[in-house]
């Protein structure tokens, strides 16, 4: 059987997971999926390229993903599958992971670039799956034990741009079926959520969870990044869900230490946390990119204040979750089933993370009520 080694967001390892089933019977093929979407990424690509070097020298190693696309000179000598190849070659393959939620591409691509954005350079053309693709796969996971499904894409608000139908009609047709997992959105830009969209989805056994990147709380900067709105259409938007959900999880990506973000810009994005319905926070530290726009204006922001800022970031939204956690006590809700490591935990559709300390299967979706909430853990016991 070929072994994956998977590095990225949950795109990247759909597509690894895929390339996995393509080449499940052969034993010989070792696939690094790499990623550059921060430096960090790339920093992990690589040391994943060489341990497949090192541990398997006399096996066939596929490098394929999007630092392969950026870099390709790193990997000369060694079969390297591009993006376009790649999606050809996994085009018709449903893949079966080994994970306890399924992960389902709908779209590829984005041509809405930011200027912080190496992914939009590399991730050019938009590639949306038909519909009845779609349903298919999303019998299939259920054929797999899958309870929970999770929709993902380099910017699942464009679906359907290439084919003339939009996002809000794919969640129309979804609702259509019946018997239906439960569905997850991956990362939605906020210049997509609107009253039409939150509509749609309340026809379908959707979670309680948006993941939003916003990456930064100060108009000045998403000016700077390119982005296609400002602070007060943000409150705007996570007020839209917050009226609309209730006990809704909402997720954000940030960007500190952008150039030009200075402590008045960065007291500005920690004032809309604040103010915001917010629960978590993905907080990643600029790292330019060479292809991207931004590049040209440098890296000012040392390395010690992108530390200070993030920590500062990380501490308001451990204390918000915490608050959001325990107005869940005594709430019964519905977890999927996942083991970590030796411990048994279920997630909520709000993405609240649960232990458990009772026997379950992975996968199941089983009904919880929480007990017990500290800063660094929530806890539950099974209802039903």
């Amino acid at each position: 059987m070929a072994i994956l080694l998977n590095v990225g967001c949950k795109l990247n390892q759909y597509e690894g997971y895929c390339l996995a089933e393509k080449y499940q019977r052969d034993a010989n093929v070792i696939i690094v999926n790499t990623c550059c979407v921060t430096h960090e990424a790339e920093v992990k690509s690589l040391k994943k390229f060489r341990q497949a070097k090192r541990d398997f020298p006399n096996k066939k190693i596929i490098v394929t993903g999007c630092l392969v696309q950026l870099k390709p000179e790193i990997f000369t000598g060694y079969d390297i599958v591009d993006n376009e190849e790649r999606n050809i070659i996994i085009e018709d393959i449903f893949p079966a992971p080994k994970k306890s939620r399924y992960f389902l591409k709908i779209e590829d691509g984005c041509n809405q670039p930011c200027t912080f954005c190496v992914v939009s350079k590399i991730r050019k053309k938009i590639v949306s799956k038909p519909v009845e693709i779609i349903k298919k796969e999303i019998e299939w996971a259920k054929s797999l034990g899958f309870n929970e499904i999770v929709l993902v894409g380099a910017n699942i608000g464009l679906y359907g741009l290439d084919m003339g139908t939009s996002l809000v009609e794919l969640f129309r047709e979804l609702s259509k079926m019946s018997e239906i997992p439960r569905i997850r959105l991956s990362s939605l830009e906020p210049n997509f959520i609107n009253d039409e969209l939150i509509s749609s989805l309340k026809n379908l056994p959707v979670c309680r969870h948006f993941h939003i990147p916003i990456q930064s709380g100060d108009d000045k900067i998403l000016f700077l990044m390119g982005r296609r709105y400002d602070t007060n259409y943000l409150r705007k938007t996570l007020e839209l869900i917050s009226k609309n959900f209730s006990d809704v999880g909402i997720g954000a990506d940030l960007i500190v230490g952008f150039p030009e973000e200075t402590e008045i810009e960065f007291k500005n994005t920690c004032d809309l946390i604040k103010d915001s319905p917010l629960t978590h926070l993905h907080i990643f530290t600029y790292s330019p990119r060479h292809i991207t726009e931004a590049y040209k204006f440098g890296d000012p922001v040392s390395v010690p204040e992108k530390k200070k800022r993030f920590w500062v970031l990380k501490k308001l939204i451990v204390e918000k979750n915490y608050k959001f956690r325990q107005g869940l006590i005594d709430k019964k809700i519905d977890v999927i089933i996942e083991k970590k490591r030796d411990m048994i935990k279920g997630l909520t559709d709000n993405y609240i993370r649960v232990n458990i300390d009772q026997p379950c299967n992975e996968r199941e979706l089983r009904t919880i009520r929480i007990i017990k909430v500290t800063e660094t853990e929530t806890v539950g016991i099974i209802t039903q």
